[in-house]
């Protein structure tokens, strides 16, 4: 009996921290609440679904969210393995390098998003000013407005802000590995590239599903960086992902409701690839 009383602050934290708040947005996302319309909360069924399943950008914003998640986990995740891969090697100063490399993750994001602003600036930022400098081109160039270049350099921020976290804990995994494995794998004639694909890799496996779980939900429910940097745009709607523009249904549009339903669609996504992930991984493993 005192096990199940310890565990009641804690369920009790889950019930009113989460389970309550998930079940009131469920609850909203049936109704056609407006937050400029007082005697507006009436139950209107899957009407807030169907009406964003019918919109014009639904399968832009769905394709957008799929390519901002994968581009930006690969990116992450191969950045982190080669700086992992790299320190754990007895280089001169690594304790030193090992922590410069966690600098980015320390940084908020909202802070790291002005900043990088300003970096790709197309009146004053630096990346202009050197390009010019450099001759390589003759005009500045608006990055976070150009459809050619907004989704590189979106990826590119958004991979130098959190290849940190997958840096330590692929580090991390790569530091329990037998040492014995690779010098039997030396002696088979396993070097380099075999090496690495035949001992590294299996060996990290239960560190790369956890990775590549984690950073496809959180990078699906990211909304600073999108936000921060271009607001979705430009026009229209050209990098709007699903979790900002349920707030800025919700903020600017003032409709409670069907930002509700989008969420829900979005959680609902989620939890059915996290699903098919979990069995597949172990499918393949038995």
């Amino acid at each position: 009996m005192v096990g199940y009383a310890l565990l009641v602050p804690g369920i009790l934290a889950l019930l009113i921290l989460v389970a309550i708040p998930v079940a009131q947005g469920v609850a909203l996302s049936f109704t056609n609440r407006y937050l400029l319309e007082p005697n507006s909360g009436q139950f209107n069924g899957l009407d807030n679904y169907i009406q964003f399943i019918k919109h014009p950008l639904f399968l832009h914003y769905m394709k957008n969210t799929a390519f901002w998640v994968v581009g930006t986990m690969v990116g992450k995740i191969g950045i982190g393995m080669v700086l992992a891969l790299l320190l754990t090697k007895p280089v001169r100063f690594r304790g030193f390098y090992r922590a410069i490399a966690l600098v980015p993750w320390v940084m908020p994001m909202v802070a790291a998003g002005v900043v990088w602003r300003w970096i790709f600036d197309g009146g004053y930022g630096i990346v202009n000013y050197w390009l010019t400098q450099l001759h390589l081109t003759s005009q500045y160039v608006v990055f976070l407005a150009d459809k050619a270049w907004v989704w590189p350099c979106i990826f590119l921020i958004a991979w130098w802000k959190d290849y940190p976290f997958c840096y330590a804990v692929l580090l991390a995994g790569l530091q329990v590995i037998p040492r014995e494995l690779y010098e039997a794998g030396t002696i088979d004639g396993a070097t380099g590239w075999k090496s690495f694909i035949n001992i590294t890799v299996p060996q990290l496996r239960p560190v790369l599903f956890v990775l590549v779980l984690l950073e496809t939900i959180w990078t699906a429910n990211d909304f600073t960086s999108i936000w921060i940097l271009t607001k979705g745009g430009p026009p229209p709607d050209f990098t709007m992902t699903l979790t900002p523009l349920v707030y800025m249904t919700y903020s600017q549009f003032d409709r409670t409701g069907y930002a509700a339903s989008i969420a829900v669609m979005l959680t609902v996504i989620m939890m059915i690839f996290t699903t098919l992930y979990v069995r597949q991984v172990k499918s393949d493993i038995t």
